[in-house]
């Protein structure tokens, strides 16, 4: 037995090969389309900018004397630190005690939280077993708003039965305040 093949007619080939080309050409067609849309809504857009600054805050304890002159007394250099006059705890004698008030001011743009005041003492005054003292009273937790003010004193006080040995004695004082924003 044989197969047979049947073979389509001339014209249903000629058909055939005109559907395919018209699919072909309307595929392209929509092809182009599309990318003719597509370039279309790219050159369809907008943009919002926006722009601004930042700062940060200003933290800054300053300290005086008289509450009048400010001095940003950061460091003890000489110079830089707010200076107490040497005739302030000069010929202090046993049973004494001298007080000073300092000042200090937030010149800063955010409230600050000032800690304890911190003393420290070096000199023959301020050692052995019957030293002189200094303290000071120190508003500790006070909140100071910006530009605000509060004052603290400073005291330096001899015992009342101050041996012999200290007479002619020095010391020097360093008063340190820390706040924090």
């Amino acid at each position: 037995m044989s197969e047979f093949t049947p073979t389509p007619a001339p014209e249903q080939t000629e058909k055939r090969r005109r559907g395919g080309a018209f699919l072909r050409v309307g595929l392209a067609g929509v092809a182009v389309l599309g990318i003719g849309a597509a370039a279309t809504s790219a050159a369809w857009t907008d943009q919002a900018w926006f722009a601004g600054s930042a700062s940060a805050v200003t933290v800054e304890l300053q300290g005086s004397l008289d509450g009048e002159t400010w001095i940003d007394a950061d460091t003890s250099d000489a110079g830089v630190a707010v200076e107490i006059p040497s005739e302030t705890f000069d010929g202090m004698n046993e049973g004494d005690s001298t007080e000073l008030t300092l000042h200090l001011r937030n010149d800063g743009s955010v409230p600050l939280t000032l800690g304890d005041g911190t003393v420290a003492v070096t000199g023959t005054m301020f050692s052995g077993p019957a030293a002189a003292s200094a303290t000071v009273s120190a508003p500790t937790g006070l909140k100071l708003e910006p530009e605000g003010e509060t004052t603290v004193t400073l005291e330096v006080t001899t015992p009342d039965e101050w041996p012999v040995e200290y007479q002619g004695s020095t010391g020097d004082l360093t008063v340190v305040f820390t706040a924090q924003s």
